[in-house]
Parts: structure tokens; sequence; C-alpha cells
């Protein structure tokens, strides 16, 4: 539990320290600029000084405001209603279930709060359990208006009934693979078809026809039908059995279902390889050369990448994902442009891209 050197500061100085927070949102006292002089504060809330001074320390305790000696008392010039944004995941880093790209976000979050006077905060756990710490200490700064918004990692269905959701007045962008409605939260919405086209063109452009996909439960609707009609539109093809799903609390199971695919006793096996979640990709190239594979001679593999953080591979594939800097980046643009007044965006596209330049295609 967050501790406060004034836990429970009388009706008064909370009256105080929002009025004074509520002036700095509103820019009536300026970031960067002189608050008034503790006298004038003691005697336009006819109070006494210890209660004004308390009442600065909290504000200069959350960052809004921040002593300068004899100069005085100034507004922060990075007050964190505009410059400190809030990065929630639904699990404890510790948990076996907390998947690469909650770790790709959150180095990129530590990357981006070293400068600018921007810092972004990590709520782990956040599952709707009202009992944990960091729920506990996120429902007090948003409460407090210590956060220009909040990027949630995943789509907020545990937490619709929630603060996180409910608190007027805070943007808050949602990552998603689809577009779903959640009101009040905008959509960061990941090219699946764009992940899906350049994988098949980049197959495509080398040759291969015959494409295998690994990739993660959930999967088995909308991201199986693209990327069939993706291969039939290209006269490429599959099998059903070469559709296979490994979650990735379980990474390793893809190191079998992967040598079970290409075993060399297999009638016909699949000329290219798309691996759709960076967390089997280990698992995954250990199953190929378990298998006897040559890559890229029998097999190209895509491996799906959380750029700039890949997942390593013992075997050479082409990286394709997507940016988590652009990404954090995309969000905090859109809760800037909020908190400046102008209207939620529909959606934030973010497509997949390729890590580095395309490998040169076989014999070339």
């Amino acid at each position: 539990m967050e501790r406060r050197r004034f836990s429970r500061p009388p009706v008064k100085q909370d009256h105080i320290i929002d009025d004074l927070r509520r002036r700095i949102i509103e820019r009536v006292y300026a970031p960067g600029g002189r608050m008034p002089r503790r006298a004038d504060l003691q005697q336009h809330f006819q109070v006494s000084s210890v209660t004004i001074q308390r009442a600065l320390d909290r504000l200069i305790e959350d960052g809004f405001v921040e002593a300068r000696g004899r100069q005085g008392t100034f507004v922060s010039r990075h007050p964190p209603h505009r410059c400190h944004y809030g990065l929630v995941f639904p699990m404890q880093k510790s948990e076996s279930s907390f998947v690469r790209f909650w770790t790709a976000l959150g180095n990129e979050a530590q990357a981006l709060s070293r400068g600018d006077g921007i810092s972004v905060s990590c709520y782990h756990g956040i599952d709707g359990h009202q009992e944990h710490e960091d729920y506990q200490r996120l429902v007090r700064d948003i409460r407090n208006a210590r956060l220009a918004g909040l990027i949630l990692s995943t789509p907020p269905f545990q937490l619709v009934q929630t603060p996180i959701i409910t608190q007027e007045g805070l943007p808050r962008i949602s990552v998603m693979s689809y577009n779903h409605d959640y009101p009040g939260v905008v959509p960061l919405v990941l090219g699946v078809a764009s992940f899906i086209d350049q994988a098949l063109d980049h197959l495509r452009a080398r040759g291969r026809t015959r494409v295998a996909l690994l990739s993660v439960p959930g999967h088995q609707g909308q991201f199986h039908a693209t990327f069939c009609a993706g291969l039939a539109a290209r006269g490429m093809s599959t099998e059903a059995h070469w559709l296979q799903l490994c979650p990735p609390s379980a990474a390793v199971c893809a190191r079998y279902v992967i040598h079970l695919l290409m075993h060399p006793d297999q009638r016909q096996r699949p000329d290219a390889l798309v691996i759709a979640d960076d967390n089997l990709v280990e698992h995954a190239t250990v199953g190929l050369i378990a298998a006897g594979i040559k890559v890229p001679e029998d097999c190209d593999i895509i491996a799906h990448c959380n750029i700039p953080w890949p997942t390593p591979s013992l075997l050479p594939v082409a990286r394709l994902g997507y940016d988590a800097r652009e990404m954090l980046t995309l969000a905090m643009r859109e809760i800037d442009r909020q908190r400046s007044g102008q209207e939620p965006a529909d959606r934030i596209d973010l497509p997949a891209r390729f890590e580095d330049s395309h490998p040169a295609a076989p014999g070339a």
C-alpha cells in the first residue's frame, strides 16, 4: 500500500488542494508560472500557514508544483495531467502468462520516460480486483488527476464497471487486434490484415506456395479466415492440419507441434511457416531443427516481432510485427489531442512492418 505523509488530511485541506489543482488544470496558473504567495493563499482560504504548507506539499508530491526556495512556488513546467501517462497491464510481470508484447511496451515506456518531461507509469495486475496494490494506486492517481490519460495494453473487458473506465475526463486508448466498442475508449487497432498481406507477399516473392501457420488461441476465427483468403488470392495453399495453435503460457509445446508438422515422414510438408506470435518463435525453431529442416533451403519463416525487441531465433527468419514505441507514441498523441479539447478519434490504425530489409529470393 502506498504511504503518504498525510494519509487523512482535514476537509479544509482537501478543498484547498482540489481548488489549486483545478486552477492548474484549467491554466489559471500556467505551467512554469509563479503560484500566489503563501500569505495570499492563507488570506484567500482563511486558514493557517501550516494548512497552506501541507496543501502545497501535497501538490509538490503529486508533481503539480515545485518549490524554488526564496523565489517562491511555481507550477511545474510538465504537470502530471499533461505529461504523465499510465500504461495498464492485466497481469503481474512475474506471471507465466505475461507475454513478450507487454514486456516490449514496458521497455519502451521506460525509454520514453527519460527526457522532455514525459513520464509513463506502469500498473500491473489490473484485472478488476480492487484489493491489488497497483489497482488502488491507479485509482488514486486517476481521482487525483495525476495522469494525462491511460494506455490499456488489452481490451478492458474486465474493467468496464471500474473507475478506470467510468471516471469522466480521462482519455483512454486500448490496444487491440480487432475493433471492439468500449464507451470512452479509443481503439488502437493492430493491422492484422497488413501483417498477413505482407507475410504472404514476402513468401510468394520467394516462390513459396504451401504455407503453414502457427498462432495462438483466439485466432481460429477472423485471423484464420483472413489468412486463408489471402492464400487463395495469391494462388497459394494450406491444409487444415497446417493451421496450428499453441498458447503462449505453454510455448514449449510449439517445439513438438512443429516437429510433428515438418517431420520428414510426412507425405507433404509446407515450404513456408508463419509464426504469428513471438512467444512461440524460439520453441518453433527448435522443432524445425529437430525435424531436419534447412532454412531457407527447405522452408522460409516469417516470425512475429515486437519491434525493436525481437525474440531470439536459432534459424534465420524474416521478422514482421508492430513497433512498440510507435504504438505508445500514437496513443500519447491521441491523449494529447483530447487534452487540447479535440474530439476523440474513432480509431487509430497501426500497420505491421518488417524489422529490416527482406532477404534475397532463392537463387537471386
